[in-house]
């Protein structure tokens, strides 16, 4: 008898896949949002979705917070903050004085590591006050977010609370870049900021809100992470960035569409995809993330991002013409 396979999705998987579309989706549109109007590739955008997720923790372990509204109001803040003063005294600065993208890139993986040992700090200090262990936090169950059973199917409140974030990130960053002034500033820097800049839009205004805006968004997602994640720790966000620079890179670090659809594909890859190759060749499920890897190498060679220096296709064709 002919054996038959299936592709084994069953609801964990689905609801998986689900929850990491929009983490990434939260996580990768900012990091897409930024670069095209700043053209700095930041690496300390990890430091906004684990200062967000810790935002959540602290508020949890030293206060006993339940409540993941304010620890997503707080965390929008904080990160934000974060994004806003890296520009002010770190990128503003090597921009005026004539510096590289590459150098500003370089600068961004500074703060990164900076980022991450101020918050080793601070979780250090918590953990003196309190005695909570606040290296490696666990999830946090909040009150103010139900659960939803639908069909005999429950979703959790952590479910609920990502699915509503994403929702309203899309509907917030189409309103905003396509119905208000601001937002139209925002999109004629990215197109063009020399033009922009002449025809009397401050530019330096429109790029302190834009970091303030995918920072703070990027914060939400990071405070949200805390209902899902069973451990929370200062390198969640390190964990996370080469999935959200491949879903960026997807869309070519310019369309928000594609860098929309980039997370539901890379989510689909290191869920269903891994779960197939489990269920029929015997790969470990450990492999997810080499998939996204490889995703990302694939990427860079075939459709590298023009505005991240290019990959060896884009060189050639470039040096041909």
């Amino acid at each position: 008898m002919k054996q038959q396979y299936m592709l084994p999705l069953d609801q964990n998987t689905i609801i998986n896949f689900l929850f990491y579309s929009f983490f990434y989706l939260l996580f990768a549109v900012p990091l897409t949002l930024s670069y095209r109007t700043t053209r700095v590739m930041n690496f300390a955008h990890a430091n906004f979705i684990t200062y967000g997720a810790y935002v959540a923790v602290f508020l949890n372990g030293l206060l006993g917070n339940q409540s993941l509204l304010l620890s997503c109001l707080l965390a929008f803040l904080v990160s934000g903050t974060l994004a806003v003063a890296s520009h002010i005294f770190v990128f503003k600065p090597l921009s005026d004085r004539g510096a590289s993208m590459s150098l500003i890139m370089i600068a961004s993986m500074g703060l990164w590591i900076m980022y991450n040992y101020v918050l080793y700090m601070l979780a250090d200090i918590a953990h003196a006050l309190s005695g909570v262990n606040f290296v490696s936090y666990g999830r946090i169950l909040y009150n103010d977010v139900p659960e939803i059973t639908i069909g005999g199917l429950r979703l959790s409140g952590g479910f609920i609370a990502v699915l509503v974030a994403a929702v309203g990130m899309v509907v917030f960053l189409y309103f905003f870049l396509n119905k208000t002034s601001l937002g139209k500033a925002m999109r004629a820097v990215a197109d063009n900021p020399v033009l922009a800049e002449i025809s009397g839009i401050p530019r330096n205004k429109v790029i302190t809100v834009t970091w303030l805006i995918t920072g703070g968004i990027v914060g939400i997602g990071g405070a949200i992470w805390t209902s899902f994640s069973g451990t929370v720790t200062p390198t969640t966000g390190d964990a996370m960035i080469l999935q959200v620079f491949t879903v960026a890179f997807i869309g070519g670090l310019v369309s928000l569409v594609k860098t929309g659809i980039g997370a539901f594909v890379i989510a689909l890859i290191e869920n269903v995809g891994i779960s197939f190759l489990n269920a029929w060749f015997g790969v470990p499920t450990s492999f997810r993330t080499f998939l996204t890897f490889v995703t990302l190498i694939v990427i860079l060679i075939a459709f590298p991002p023009l505005g991240a220096a290019g990959g060896l296709p884009f060189r050639y064709r470039r040096k041909r013409g």
